[in-house]
């Protein structure tokens, strides 16, 4: 496999960095011992050429160029059951703290429809340069988002670990390494994660709106809903994750038809897929097809 990169903004690093340092002291001061911390990533998946893929479709690792983080949330406290050596949710967390974690975690998908959470990133409050995730940490911050990632297409999770700044780093500065989880428990080390600046034009990509909510993307939207209706299809249209959208094309007699637009539409062309016994495939039929028109 390529090289995959994950790349995270210099705002959400430091908003990350800052967390778990807060964790960390509130640990020295309450038992003697820094504690870990949890944060949420949100990651935009950069495709490899020729990997452009809806989330109707698996995109392997292998087709992933880069995994971009321009935003985190941090849980509110009331979630958080944090220790020396443990990160996980409160036991007795109250519903409205796990609503209010859910509301932040929309509100950044709702402004960012590119992005979405695919894993947890947690802390290790000790320096050490290529923290390593142990079974537990697998299996309370990657397991659940492995099941959970299917609805993207995503066959895999993302786990981010950051280690306690050592006597090479600069002040303040977790060093974090990236790993992913795989079907049957397979764990793939992503490498060390890359800061760049908010400006990086990966980040800025990744934080723009989708072309096809542009005026421009919402008459060619338009324009394909049109040309599906005249064919005798009844088009349905609703945004999927990763910033794509479907056109959805039914009638009575035909299998349904689907126009997945990417997030770059109409800059990227549309996929054309059809329902089959195996789920979505790539239709190569055009949409409508030549046949429908004939009608």
């Amino acid at each position: 496999m390529k090289e995959l990169e994950v790349r995270m903004g210099a705002a959400a690093y430091a908003a990350a960095c800052a967390e778990f340092a807060r964790w960390a002291a509130w640990g020295r001061q309450t038992d003697g011992a820094a504690w870990e911390a949890v944060v949420y990533p949100l990651v935009a998946v950069q495709a490899r050429r020729g990997w452009a893929r809806s989330p109707l479709e698996p995109l392997p690792l292998a087709g992933c160029a880069a995994l971009l983080v321009p935003r985190v949330v941090m849980p509110p406290p009331a979630l958080a059951h944090y220790g020396p050596t443990w990160a996980r949710p409160a036991a007795g967390a109250t519903m409205a703290a796990a609503t209010a974690l859910q509301a932040q975690l929309d509100a950044v998908r709702a402004a960012h429809p590119r992005l979405d959470c695919y894993g947890r990133m947690h802390s290790h409050p000790w320096p050490h340069r290529r923290p390593q995730p142990s079974g537990t940490d697998c299996a309370e911050h990657l397991s659940g988002a492995l099941a959970s990632n299917a609805a993207a297409g995503l066959p895999w999770a993302l786990g981010l670990i950051a280690a306690a700044p050592g006597p090479d780093d600069p002040p303040g500065a977790w060093p974090i390494q990236a790993y992913a989880l795989e079907a049957g428990e397979r764990l793939t080390d992503l490498g060390a994660v890359r800061v760049v600046a908010d400006d990086d034009p990966a980040i800025r990509v990744a934080l723009a709106g989708p072309g096809w909510a542009t005026p421009a993307g919402a008459r060619r939207r338009a324009a394909l809903a049109q040309a599906g209706q005249d064919d005798g299809l009844s088009v349905s249209g609703m945004a999927l994750h990763r910033g794509w959208y479907a056109l959805a094309g039914r009638s009575a007699d035909r299998p349904a038809r689907l126009l997945a637009l990417p997030p770059s539409f109409p800059t990227q062309p549309a996929r054309r897929l059809h329902l089959t016994a195996a789920g979505w495939q790539p239709d190569p039929q055009p949409w409508p097809s030549p046949a429908q028109r004939a009608r």
